[in-house]
């Protein structure tokens, strides 16, 4: 069985990493660059971790610099994909 002050710094660090995520969503929607809506974020122990696609490159980097922004003491893991245009496909796939 757990203790009670074993429970609750958990319960804490999941508060906070929900903070960090919403945060970086809101301002990915703020930022006026609609292909960031539809990306994914979590936080995984000290580190944000970002997925989906986007169209470009600079969509790329513009959604992994706002997470830096957001939260400057987590290391940024970029796995977001850059697809084709106009075939929906993956480079080099």
């Amino acid at each position: 069985m757990f203790k009670e002050s074993e429970i609750k710094p958990a319960a804490a660090d999941e508060s906070c990493d929900l903070q960090v995520e919403n945060a970086i969503r809101q301002r990915w929607l703020s930022s006026g660059h609609c292909g960031l809506r539809d990306l994914k974020v979590r936080v995984e122990r000290d580190a944000v971790v970002l997925s989906g696609e986007v169209s470009t490159y600079f969509l790329k980097q513009t959604a992994q610099e706002v997470a830096r922004v957001v939260c400057q003491d987590h290391q940024v893991k970029n796995l977001i994909a850059v697809r084709e245009p106009g075939t929906g496909t993956f480079p080099g796939t």
